[in-house]
């Protein structure tokens, strides 16, 4: 019994006491809880599908009113194609209107006239057309429009002899949301 208290009341004891007891408190704040993370980044890229409109006449006049004398009409057609990789939304608008007294008593007429089956889509004085929607057009689709300008017999003002009439005409299209 002797060394048992001389073993408890030992320095050396006490020491690896001690240690035993601060090992233990360390293992245990360390493998108590455990917290695991992972990150992961992923890079996205878009690309905007885009309309590209094509036409059988480029910059050139669809229709030629040259020399057009009361009680006349003149027509011309042209195709328009959506060549890009989305369906978009065609509209056909009018700018810089000049000589708008001509213009006043000029009927414009613009059809679609696609496999043969006519479709009016605007009809009315030149002077008043600033612009139509024409609808879709899927990618690849192509489209023929008949655009006729009628001058009326009875409109044989002399005021409007050797006056002219000019105005542009711009197909345009944008990509369609679907919405």
């Amino acid at each position: 019994m002797d060394r048992l208290r001389l073993l408890l009341h030992s320095r050396h004891w006490l020491l690896l006491a001690s240690l035993a007891l601060v090992a233990l408190a360390l293992g245990s704040a360390m493998f108590s809880g455990a917290s695991f993370t992972s990150k992961s980044a992923n890079k996205a890229s878009f690309v905007a599908g885009s309309v590209q409109l094509s036409s059988t006449k480029p910059n050139q006049a669809v229709v030629s009113a040259t020399a057009m004398k009361p009680g006349e009409s003149r027509s011309g057609t042209i195709t328009i194609g959506n060549e890009g990789d989305v369906t978009g939304t065609v509209s056909l608008n009018a700018t810089g209107l000049s000589g708008t007294a001509l213009a006043a008593v000029i009927d414009f007429k613009l059809e679609d006239i696609t496999g043969g089956v006519t479709t009016q889509k605007w009809s009315g004085k030149l002077g008043a057309f600033t612009g139509v929607s024409l609808g879709n057009f899927a990618v690849d689709e192509k489209r023929e429009y008949r655009l006729t300008l009628s001058w009326s017999s009875a409109a044989n003002e002399a005021a409007l002899q050797g006056t002219s009439s000019s105005l542009t005409f711009q197909w345009s299209g944008v990509s369609w949301s679907g919405v």
